[in-house]
């Protein structure tokens, strides 16, 4: 006797594609969304590593914050070595850096993962000399210009000397640092060193007026419905920024609650500048 094989007709094998197609369209949001966030998980526990090194700096230096740039004196207007951006500074306890970019700074490539969130992406450090002149104001994360003081609002003299902790009158509400967009390089690097807070008063080119400077730095990575391209555009309000706190905790922030008022700006906890 033969063998009859039963084969799939053309609709049995159309209807087996429809329903994969229909499978996948509905799995792959689902598995794109579990990236995103574990991504943005991952993001959180750079911030937390970064914070915990920012305090560890504190308790070794009299109690003071690390300066966004230590290679310059205020009381003389002299520029001195070494002159080293905040992420070198804090990386001897985290993790220690080499310093292949402009007067031995480190450059992205030089600098421990964590100072790069996940969903950005590392310059090599021939693409950052190329763009940004090798300077190490490059990470994904900035620290709070109301705690290092290097750009102040208008009217105010810029000091250049970050706070200590006895200034912050509520460290688990005065925000450290957070995600930034790269304001300070061509806007393709991931982030800037320093992001302005609620008081200072960034510009626009050219005829655009100035703005709060959270608005201009803050970086809106997360859970956004629109991707922030440009110094002079807001991100998106429901947007997710992890935050370090000035008592070394993390949260994760909506940028709204970031942008709109001075509430976690000020380290004196009485929303207003400083």
């Amino acid at each position: 006797m033969k063998n009859h094989h039963h084969a799939f007709t053309l609709i049995e094998l159309l209807v087996v594609i429809a329903i994969i197609a229909i499978l996948a369209a509905i799995l792959f949001p689902v598995f794109a969304q579990a990236r995103e966030k574990a991504r943005t998980i991952s993001c959180l526990s750079n911030c937390r590593q970064i914070g915990l090194g920012v305090m560890m700096y504190v308790q070794d230096y009299d109690e003071r914050f690390c300066p966004y740039f230590s290679g310059y004196d205020p009381a003389n207007n002299h520029y001195y070595a070494p002159s080293l951006y905040w992420p070198q500074l804090v990386s001897p306890y985290i993790q220690r850096a080499a310093g292949n970019g402009q007067g031995g700074q480190s450059l992205v490539a030089d600098l421990s993962g964590v100072f790069i969130c996940p969903d950005t992406t590392a310059p090599t450090a021939a693409q950052q000399k190329s763009a940004c002149g090798g300077y190490g104001n490059i990470t994904s994360y900035g620290l709070s210009d109301d705690i290092v003081n290097w750009w102040e609002p208008d009217g105010v003299a810029t000091t250049y000397v970050p706070v200590d902790l006895a200034q912050v009158s509520a460290p688990a509400d005065a925000v450290l640092g957070t995600e930034t967009y790269d304001w300070l390089c061509n806007g393709q690097m991931p982030g800037a060193a320093l992001v302005l807070s609620y008081f200072d008063d960034a510009y626009g080119s050219i005829p655009y007026p100035k703005f709060n400077g959270a608005d201009a730095d803050l970086a809106g990575r997360h859970s956004a419905t629109f991707k922030k391209t440009q110094y002079s555009q807001a991100p998106d309000p429901q947007s997710i920024d992890n935050t370090m706190f000035c008592d070394g905790h993390v949260k994760r922030m909506h940028s709204s609650a970031l942008d709109t008022s001075g509430q976690y700006w000020s380290i004196g906890n009485n929303d207003q500048w400083p």
